[in-house]
């Protein structure tokens, strides 16, 4: 059996932390899905396992510390449906640390691989189990996402454009939420992303790119996520080109639309 499995990512158009359940925080928070996608190629075999390789052309991309991740999600896919025997290629484009999703793009992609092989269906709790966005990003499109990240609301079709500006180094969401509990939210804009202000704090950065955008003109910017990119939004596809156009040479940069 051989197939293919992509899974886009994510920018969240806004983000409010509501509460929290036991360790956890829970949100209120909308995201759309973009043209950047993570792919996997996948074989069965008659017998090894799970085998895997990695390709990506990402700046800065650290495949040692991106093996795990995916070793952790196809031994729990294993532990909960059974074995299996395949050799899996993935190519990795959506960025890490960046608050699109990076990590679980190609951790679902993966296990939707396996679940193909398997002729199983991913059931929510396991989906959880492997990460609180992992059931948006398994179904992806225009969503609300709430709860922990169980609930997870089809918003319609939306037709927007992004210019994301990612810093050179990432943001850790368990340190982000750390520093959102000790010091709380902050506006930035006229979205809502309570984390950005923690953001900030752990790469200052954030703010640099959030001021590159605003001073080429963009009037609806956001950070993504834990962050650490920030886009810059349109309705229309021009404008976002023209500014895209205008970026420091040196930026770290992606331009895209809502899928």
């Amino acid at each position: 059996m051989y197939g293919k499995i992509e899974v886009p990512a994510k920018i969240n158009l806004s983000l409010a932390v509501t509460g929290r359940r036991n360790e956890l925080h829970t949100l209120d928070m909308q995201a759309v899905s973009v043209g950047i996608f993570d792919a996997v190629e996948y074989r069965k075999t008659e017998f090894g396992g799970v085998k895997f390789d990695v390709k990506s052309n990402l700046v800065g991309f650290d495949e040692d510390r991106f093996r795990p991740l995916i070793e952790k999600a196809t031994t729990a896919f294993c532990s909960r449906y059974g074995e299996v025997n395949v050799e899996l290629h993935i190519e990795k484009n959506v960025p890490l640390g960046a608050g699109m999703g990076g990590s679980t793009a190609s951790i679902v992609a993966v296990v939707k691989a396996l679940a193909k092989i398997k002729n199983v269906a991913l059931d929510n709790e396991f989906l959880l189990s492997i990460g609180s966005d992992a059931p948006y990003m398994a179904v992806g499109g225009y969503c609300r996402i709430s709860g922990v990240g169980e609930k997870v609301e089809s918003l319609g079709k939306v037709n927007l454009h992004f210019v994301v500006v990612k810093p050179e180094k990432g943001v850790d969401s368990k340190d982000a939420y750390a520093l959102y509990d000790r010091f709380g939210a902050c506006r930035y804009g006229k979205r809502r992303n309570d984390l950005e202000k923690s953001a900030r704090i752990l790469n200052a950065d954030v703010a640099v790119c959030r001021r590159i955008l605003e001073n080429l003109g963009a009037t609806d910017v956001v950070m993504t996520g834990s962050g650490s990119a920030v886009v810059a939004i349109f309705d229309d596809e021009e404008k976002a080109k023209d500014l895209y156009a205008k970026l420091p040479d040196g930026v770290q940069s992606f331009l895209t639309h809502s899928v």
